[in-house]
């Protein structure tokens, strides 16, 4: 798996401390969290047994693209639009 994607808008936390450091763990190379309530989204890379080394926070009008496709750029302006 190159890229896992959670959605969470009631499940924030429970996502945040609890798969994704499981996703680490299994060795899933990015895990994003799109938190709906904040507009807001975790990139999380660089997997190890101690959970991700890596988390951006990229700001809510950043284009964005998976580690293992950086051509491909996805605009978070749109992605969170009201």
């Amino acid at each position: 798996i190159l890229l896992i994607i959670e959605v969470a808008d009631t499940t924030t936390e429970y996502d945040r401390k609890v798969k994704i450091p499981l996703y680490a763990e299994h060795g899933i190379a990015e895990a994003w969290l799109i938190d709906l309530t904040r507009k807001q989204l975790e990139i999380h890379r660089q997997p190890s047994a101690d959970g991700y080394r890596q988390i951006l926070k990229p700001a809510r009008d950043a284009l964005i693209a998976p580690a293992f496709a950086p051509d491909v750029h996805i605009n978070l302006a749109e992605l969170f639009a009201d």
